[in-house]
């Protein structure tokens, strides 16, 4: 909304910027932090998110995410053996699948991790043993789910236990189902309290369950680099509210598609928000008469 569109006899417009290095709280590495408003906000009608400055940190492959882990059963083996887990951080290909291989290497000599830059499968085999691979997290919760459900789910497998098959040299190999992907999430959910829940975005779970949230920020960037949303995707990122309402703080928290906070790493972020407030008497009584409850 413009604010020549807006009578300013009755409405003011200001804007409130919000910088987590100066926040009175902190949370979760820096994924959610607390402001105060050194004046407290009077009869606020419309919040709108006009700029969001976010650095993309957070690490693709990690404990937290539950794809860092795998297990292998050798020949006639009867149970898993937990390989060494990858680093935490962000791969490419080569990199990832060295560390894979290298892990395997350490249970069996014989296994070899490849990846085809012309289709994107990536295939483990082994020259000698027989083997099946235990592709998804040791956490139940991570593992359970349909899909990100551990290291598997980026290599391109969909099936997190899988039997390696023969080959005509006495060897034996799996195959991915699909292409390997190893690119951060594409969006971070943004929810806003001041005090009470802003929610302006609804995000469906598993089994029913949903999140809600004040905005979507688009993701476009490489990984450690700021995150720039100024709107111009033309997502609407904005809450009206029915009644006015007095705002003496912000509480930001970034979540990720599953709903969990997002590890900023003790990385400063920054949300400019857009405010309307009501000037005129006459105009609060009206809108406050129009939505009062009986």
């Amino acid at each position: 909304m413009e604010e020549n569109l807006i009578d300013s006899s009755k409405y003011k417009i200001s804007l409130i910027s919000l910088d987590s290095r100066f926040a009175v709280a902190k949370g979760c590495r820096n994924g959610e932090f607390k402001i105060n408003i050194p004046k407290k906000l009077k009869n606020v009608m419309r919040i709108r998110m006009a700029t969001a400055e976010i650095p993309l940190v957070e690490y693709t492959f990690s404990l937290k995410n539950g794809n860092t882990t795998f297990a292998v059963k050798i020949g006639s083996n009867l149970t898993f053996t937990k390989c060494k887990p990858i680093p935490d951080g962000n791969y490419c290909i080569e990199n990832l699948v060295c560390e894979i291989e290298e892990s395997l290497k350490s249970v069996h000599s014989g296994f070899c991790v490849e990846f085809s830059k012309i289709n994107g499968i990536v295939t483990i085999s082994n020259t000698s043993a027989y083997f099946e691979i235990y592709l998804a997290s040791y956490n139940k919760n991570i593992a359970k789910r349909s899909a990100d459900w551990g290291i598997g789910y980026n290599l391109g497998f969909r099936e997190f236990k899988v039997v390696a098959q023969g080959d005509d040299k006495g060897g034996f190999f799996i195959k991915s189902n699909t292409v390997y992907n190893l690119k951060p999430s594409p969006y971070y959910l943004l929810q806003l309290e001041c005090p009470e829940s802003v929610e302006n975005v609804t995000h469906p779970l598993l089994d029913d369950g949903y999140l809600s949230a004040f905005a979507k920020v688009i993701l476009k960037n490489n990984v450690y680099t700021y995150q720039f949303d100024d709107n111009s995707n033309l997502m609407r990122k904005e809450f009206t509210y029915l009644a006015p309402q007095n705002i003496p703080y912000f509480f930001l928290r970034l979540v990720d598609t599953w709903g969990e906070t997002v590890d900023m790493m003790d990385i400063d972020w920054s949300v400019t928000l857009e405010i309307t407030e009501v000037v005129n008497s006459k105009t609060f009584a009206t809108i406050s008469n129009t939505y009062s409850r009986n």
